[in-house]
């Protein structure tokens, strides 16, 4: 009998992109431009870096834009990670990106499930996400092609009215930005509210809402 080989996909993140959310491209253009800026990573040649709008719950006032977004979130929750707490959002900010900017490699803290939206994009112009590979392999070596299992990273390439759904521990980055027009996108980060754990590990996360 000639040997048998099974290759299982473990542990695997999961990732959803939605295309066509359906949000009103003028509302949330207007609330962009209502928006004051300010700098990431100031200390280290911030005129590299994109900017992050300075307040940090641009949602908070806007019912109609929460509710969709996270009802996805929540869908994203229930029906791929088969979890059984909804989600509620704690902070949301916009992103402005301009010619030749980029960001550093981060995650989220204090956060659960991150989501970002684009809108205001050029014709046919997509913006470009990279996540990074939770653990890197100890040795250099260059497969003979790559896919999920020896991949150090995977790049997104999204268009207007999308939206991205992603554990928020997972690395990131904003590759550089090769056009004119300014990218623009809307970040938002979500914690799960009710029970956690059981016994000695039980944790009231809550009923909270912004």
């Amino acid at each position: 009998m000639m040997p048998k080989a099974q290759v299982n996909p473990i542990f695997p993140e999961a990732i959803v992109e939605v295309s066509n959310v359906g949000i009103d491209q003028e509302k949330i253009q207007s609330l962009y431009a209502q928006q004051e800026w300010t700098a990431t990573n100031p200390d280290d040649n911030a005129e590299y870096f994109l900017q992050i709008s300075k307040n940090l719950k641009v949602l908070n006032g806007d019912n109609e834009f929460r509710s969709k977004i996270l009802g996805m979130v929540n869908e994203y929750a229930r029906d791929v990670m088969r979890y059984k707490n909804k989600f509620y959002l704690t902070t949301s900010w916009f992103v402005k990106t301009e010619k030749n900017k980029i960001s550093v490699m981060h995650n989220h803290g204090n956060a659960m499930i991150s989501a970002v939206y684009y809108f205001g994009l050029a014709k046919n112009t997509k913006a470009k996400i990279i996540f990074e590979r939770p653990f890197q392999n100890q040795f250099d070596l260059k497969p003979i092609d790559y896919n999920i299992f020896n991949g150090p990273s995977h790049k997104f390439e999204l268009g207007n009215d999308s939206l991205i759904i992603f554990p928020s521990h997972l690395k990131h980055k904003v590759v550089r930005h090769e056009n004119p027009e300014t990218r623009k996108s809307l970040a938002m980060n979500f914690m799960p509210k009710g029970m956690a754990g059981a016994g000695t590990t039980e944790l009231d996360l809550g009923d909270s809402e912004t």
